[in-house]
């Protein structure tokens, strides 16, 4: 019998790895390897438009595929050094996105950060990306530190010709080039055709291993609810204000400075003025406050919190579903021509409402026939809020408790039928039933 006992040690694993395991990139990203090229085409592409429309201007994309890379640049700001630092930090969430509620393209948090580390996934040993911008290319190399199970992140710079906008370059290993050459088909689709039916201001271009495919905006002018734009309080429950004040009172307690309540409401929709900013402070009592004085502790007042929200709801109007932003009628009809459709089937159905917990949506659908001559399959574009699905997002339509595909099935639009049907929902909140947010629940409106 043993003379000794066993004096165990409490180890420390850095969290970190979570973003360095096949299983977990595919829970965050809602999507296995064999799809992660449609994930990096649309992530990049999501944050290319993002970037040019709070910039102002009408985005033009390059998509560049090679058997050793996908590359995405677009003609925005240009991402910041300190933006790309702090992506590289795998200990923390590095978003503009969510903590507001918005008709935002993505509100995952962490897309760029799962975008960085597929390459290292896929190959096991190292992974390589590239982002540059305003004349610096930052090479990203990924390795892990197998003892302290943690990854490891170099990043060196140098000069670069990208002077405008972003361009960022994913490299792909030779490992996986199955998976690149077996995605082919979908990512054209999703990447270089569905981005074009939601976003009409778009002017795209995609080469694939040297087949080139380039499609004009229909309307460079179109406009829609910008990530720019002031977020509206009626858009907020109260434990969405909640986290994003806590978000707020975090950041000035890192940068060193300490927000007013009035500095707060000013960026909202309708909060602008002087004089109601005056009478929201008042009726809360927060005139001359510090946003940090909603602390209570370790958390936040609740009641101070939410008196704030209601204060703020009562001076601004509900933003009406039409300016969440609409493609339309017209703009699709283009599109639809584009592929081939027959232009006297073409249909357009637009509802513009409130879902039973008052929030605005524009929900649009449009058909079209491909005529006889066309093979007997039906092509879907389906997406929220201006990115399309790589998936089919619409896993039950509101109270009805089925799916899409059921729906389309009853009204004799198969699968195998030569029709194109697009269904795109706009919302400022969107109910997710996954991790990745590659499956959306619709409420209210879609009966109709």
């Amino acid at each position: 019998m043993p003379t000794t006992t066993l004096q165990r040690t409490t180890f420390t694993t850095s969290r970190e790895m979570d973003f360095v395991n096949e299983k977990e990139l595919t829970a965050q990203t809602g999507h296995a390897p064999d799809d992660w090229p449609i994930v990096i085409g649309k992530e990049l592409v999501d944050n290319a438009l993002d970037a040019c429309e709070e910039a102002g201007m009408p985005p033009e994309i390059n998509v560049k595929v090679t058997p050793h890379s996908i590359t995405v640049s677009d003609n925005g700001p240009g991402i910041g050094a300190d933006t790309v630092t702090r992506l590289l930090d795998f200990s923390v969430r590095v978003s503009s996105r969510e903590a507001y509620v918005a008709p935002d393209r993505g509100k995952q948090g962490n897309a760029l950060k799962t975008v960085i580390m597929m390459p290292f996934v896929l190959d096991g040993n190292a992974g390589h990306v590239e982002i540059a911008a305003h004349g610096v290319r930052h090479i990203i190399d990924i390795g892990v530190d197998a003892i302290r199970q943690r990854p490891v992140v170099r990043c060196r710079e140098e000069e670069s010709s990208v002077r405008i906008g972003t361009a960022v370059k994913v490299s792909w290993p030779d490992s996986a080039c199955s998976i690149l050459d077996e995605a082919r088909a979908r990512f054209l689709q999703v990447v270089a055709a569905d981005y074009t039916f939601m976003n009409p201001h778009l002017t795209l271009s995609v080469n694939w291993m040297g087949e080139q495919t380039s499609v004009m905006a229909v309307d460079p002018a179109w406009r829609k609810w910008r990530p720019s734009d002031p977020t509206s309080c009626h858009w907020y429950r109260p434990e969405d204000m909640k986290r994003l004040v806590g978000a707020y009172v975090a950041d000035d307690q890192d940068h060193g400075r300490d927000r007013t309540v009035r500095e707060f409401i000013a960026e909202f929709r309708g909060l602008t003025g002087t004089a109601k900013q005056r009478m929201v402070l008042e009726a809360t009592g927060l005139a001359r406050t510090n946003l940090s004085a909603l602390v209570n502790g370790n958390g936040l007042h609740n009641g101070k919190v939410e008196a704030l929200l209601a204060a703020m709801r009562e001076q601004t109007k509900p933003v009406k579903p039409n300016h969440l932003g609409v493609i339309g009628r017209d703009n699709l009809m283009a599109r639809f021509a584009s592929v081939g459709c027959t232009m006297h089937s073409f249909e357009y159905r637009k509802v513009a409402a409130e879902d039973e917990t008052g929030l605005p949506f524009v929900l649009e659908t449009a058909f079209g026939w491909l005529g006889d001559e066309a093979p007997p399959q039906r092509r879907m574009v389906l997406g929220v809020n201006w990115s399309p699905g790589i998936v089919n997002p619409f896993r039950q339509l509101g109270s009805l408790g089925v799916s899409l595909d059921s729906i389309l099935e009853q009204q004799r639009v198969g699968q195998d039928e030569p029709v194109t049907f697009l269904m795109h929902c706009a919302a400022p909140r969107v109910e997710y039933t996954d991790r990745g947010k590659s499956a959306v629940v619709v409420h209210g409106g879609t009966d109709q």
